[in-house]
C-alpha cells in the first residue's frame, strides 16, 4: 500500500470538490442556516416563560441535529458520483493507467470525499464548542459524539462510493445511496414498529381484584392469577441500533448523569429509551396496596428501568454502520480492478 499515492489522490479529490466558488457559497449558507436555527431557538425560548439556562440544555443537541441531517444528505451525495462520474468524463481510465492499485484508488477517493464532508463539522465547530461549554454533557462525551458523528459521515461516504462503482449512471448511484441512508434512518425503525405484534405475548402474572361492600363502603383486595400482554423488545432492539439518531444520542446520554433533573434533552431520552428497549419489559403484575393511600396505585406494570439498565449500545450501531461502509469500499475496490474484465452495458473504459 503506497500511502503517498493515497494521500495524493485524496488531495486531488478534495481540490476537485472545492475548486468552484459554489462550494464556498454553500458553506456560507450552511453557517447562516446554523446561526438562524441556534439564535432563533434561543429567541423562541427566551420570549416565553423559559430562561437561557433552559435553552442551554438543548444547545449542543440542536447543533448536532443540524449537522447530522445535513450530513445525511450531503455526505452520500459527495461520493455517490465519484467513480461513475469520472468514468463518464473519461478521467478514471487515466488514473487507472498509472501504477496504482484498486485499493489505493478506492481509499484515495474515500478519504477525499470524507474530508469534504467534514467541512460540515468545521462550519458548525464554533457552535459545537459553545454548546459544550454551556451544556450539561461532559466534555469527553461531547467530543466523543462529534467523533462518532464524523465516523458516521465517513461510513455514508463509503456506502456512496460502493454504489458509484457498482452502477454506471450517477443518478442511479445517488438514489441508491440515499435510499440506503433512509433505510437506516427511517426504514429500520419502521420495521421495529411493525414487529411489535409478533413479539407481544401474554404472560401469567398476579393481578388484583376488589370486592366492594354495601352501605358500609368496605372494600377488600385479593391477589389472583391472571394474564397480561408484554412486548418483548429485547428480541428486536437491534433494528434500532444502526439508526444515526440513536447512535449519536446514546453517546451524548453516556455523558449525562441519569438521576439529575438538569440533564434533559431528546438525545438523553433516546439513550434511556434504547436501554429500556434492549432490556425488554419487566414481567410483573399488580399487588394489593399496603395502605389506604395506595388504593389507586396498586397496579405496577413497569418500573423506572433503573434496575434493568444494561448500558449503552452506540458502539453496536456504529459497528453495524462501519461494516456496511467497509462492504461498500470492498465493492468499489473490486470494480476498480484492472484489467476490468466484463463491463456492464453502456460503461466506457476511456
Amino acid at each position: 500500500m503506497n500511502l503517498q499515492a493515497v494521500l495524493t489522490l485524496a488531495g486531488l479529490e478534495v481540490r476537485q470538490r472545492v475548486r468552484s466558488t459554489r462550494w464556498r457559497v454553500t458553506l456560507g449558507i450552511l453557517f447562516a442556516l446554523m446561526s438562524l436555527i441556534v439564535f432563533g431557538s434561543l429567541y423562541v425560548v427566551v420570549s416565553t416563560d423559559s430562561t437561557f439556562d433552559d435553552w442551554s440544555v438543548y444547545a449542543f443537541e440542536i447543533v448536532l441535529f443540524v449537522i447530522l441531517f445535513v450530513g445525511l444528505v450531503g455526505a452520500p451525495t459527495i461520493s455517490a458520483t465519484s467513480i461513475n462520474g469520472d468514468r463518464r468524463d473519461a478521467t478514471l481510465a487515466v488514473v487507472q493507467a498509472t501504477p496504482i492499485s484498486a485499493w489505493e484508488l478506492t481509499l484515495g477517493k474515500f478519504l477525499g470525499a470524507w474530508v469534504a464532508s467534514l467541512a460540515l463539522v468545521g462550519v458548525a465547530l464554533p457552535y459545537l464548542v459553545f454548546g459544550i461549554v454551556i451544556g450539561p454533557t461532559s466534555v469527553i462525551a461531547s467530543v466523543g459524539a462529534i467523533v462518532v458523528l464524523a465516523l458516521l459521515l465517513g461510513c455514508y461516504c463509503a456506502i456512496g462510493l460502493g454504489f458509484s462503482a457498482a452502477t454506471s449512471r450517477p443518478a442511479a448511484s445517488a438514489m441508491l445511496t440515499q435510499a440506503t441512508v433512509l433505510l437506516l434512518l427511517i426504514g429500520l425503525p419502521l420495521a421495529f414498529v411493525l414487529t411489535v405484534p409478533a413479539v407481544t405475548s401474554s404472560e401469567k402474572v398476579t393481578v388484583t381484584e376488589w370486592d366492594y361492600g354495601g352501605a358500609a363502603s368496605v372494600s377488600t383486595c385479593r391477589e389472583v392469577p391472571g394474564t397480561r400482554e408484554f412486548t418483548h423488545t429485547e428480541y428486536t432492539w437491534w433494528l434500532l441500533a444502526p439508526n444515526p439518531l440513536v447512535v449519536v444520542g446514546d453517546v451524548v446520554g453516556a455523558g449525562q448523569h441519569r438521576d439529575s433533573d438538569e440533564t434533559r434533552g431528546l438525545l438523553r431520552a433516546l439513550s434511556h429509551g434504547m436501554s429500556a428497549t434492549r432490556t425488554g419489559p419487566e414481567i410483573v403484575g399488580s399487588t394489593c396496596p399496603t395502605s389506604t393511600d395506595d388504593r389507586f396505585n396498586d397496579v405496577v406494570l413497569y418500573d423506572d428501568r433503573d434496575s434493568g439498565y444494561v448500558g449503552h449500545t452506540w458502539y453496536i450501531g456504529l459497528g453495524i454502520t462501519m461494516a456496511i461502509g467497509a462492504f461498500g469500499l470492498w465493492v468499489a475496490a473490486r470494480r476498480l480492478r484492472v484489467p476490468a474484465g466484463k463491463l456492464a452495458r453502456g460503461v466506457r473504459v476511456a
